[in-house]
């Protein structure tokens, strides 16, 4: 049985860029349970984590339990139908250093005999230094490179990053610092916005797939909601998300925010709806609390 890991293969996070893996252990606890180790980069600190960071780091989490304890084989495919999640809002990152983080995963292990595809029900939870940092539950569901065939069809062959990529919006409206990270794109209405599949970015589009990945959407949902609450920013707490189909390269995916009515001294909340071709593919609520604004020096008076 293995024991605890000095390092992850990039296959098991199912990465190419080796930068962008990071658990570095996990250790079995007893029967469904395991304990897992990670770092993340450090960064100007002061604020909470990166969302892109923290699902990356719960799917990771699920994708290194799954081949290495359960022995799902890596020509597997994982299919993400949900993922739910809670930040804890009182967490800030520190400053100009690396985090290292631990981990807690629950496992309850099932089969979907209807799709002919095991599933594994995983609850996760990331701690930092004592703290807990964030929860996560999601549903791992693996299909054989046969089933995934025949549900894929024609769609799994896909000529990677050859369709139009529409102008960015400015990076500030979606609580972003470079247009590079920016998933969505105007679309003359208020509250809708194309979705922008840049295969440059590689936290997201780590390598070439047949769909669009499911944090890539999680992360579109995130700045649609940052843009519906701008100029104020927005930090999320809460994140539920479900995803009816696959979203495909070639052919635009619009994201629409609806702003959901807040009770007094509630959170703020939004709905995010991704559609494609007149259906909607995925759904996300994110509640949470307006960001504050970056404390200014005073001017001083003049002739001083």
């Amino acid at each position: 049985m293995p024991g605890t890991a000095s390092g992850i293969p990039t296959e098991y996070a199912h990465l190419k860029h080796a930068d962008r893996v990071f658990i570095t252990g996990w250790n079995r606890r007893g029967s469904g349970a395991f304990s897992l180790t990670a770092q993340w980069p450090a960064t100007r600190g002061g604020r909470q984590c990166d969302p892109r960071v923290l699902t990356q780091t719960f799917r990771q989490s699920g994708l290194v339990i799954a081949h290495a304890e359960y022995g799902v084989p890596l020509s597997h495919q994982m299919l993400l139908h949900d993922l739910n999640l809670t930040v804890n809002p009182e967490f800030r990152l520190p400053a100009n250093q690396p985090v290292t983080l631990d981990i807690d995963v629950t496992v309850a292990e099932r089969r979907r005999s209807k799709r002919s595809v095991s599933a594994l029900d995983m609850t996760v939870f990331i701690f930092q230094g004592g703290t807990t940092v964030a929860r996560a539950e999601s549903e791992f569901v693996w299909s054989s490179p046969a089933a995934y065939q025949r549900l894929r069809g024609e769609r799994l062959g896909v000529d990677w990053g050859s369709w139009p990529l529409p102008a960015p919006v400015a990076p500030e409206l979606v609580g972003r610092s470079s247009t590079a990270d920016v998933v969505l794109a105007a679309s003359g209405h208020p509250r809708r916005w194309q979705l922008r599949n840049d295969t440059g970015n590689t936290l997201l589009f780590d390598h070439p797939v047949d769909h669009v990945p499911g944090l890539a959407l999680l992360e579109a949902a995130y700045q649609a909601a940052h843009a519906t609450f701008a100029p104020v920013g927005f930090d999320p707490a809460t994140i539920t998300s479900s995803y009816a189909r696959y979203v495909e390269f070639d052919e635009p995916c619009w994201i629409e925010a609806e702003l959901l009515p807040r009770a007094e001294a509630g959170p703020l909340a939004v709905e995010v709806t991704g559609t494609q071709g007149g259906r909607t593919v995925f759904r996300a609520g994110l509640s949470g609390a307006p960001r504050p604004a970056p404390v200014r020096p005073e001017r001083a008076p003049e002739g001083h």
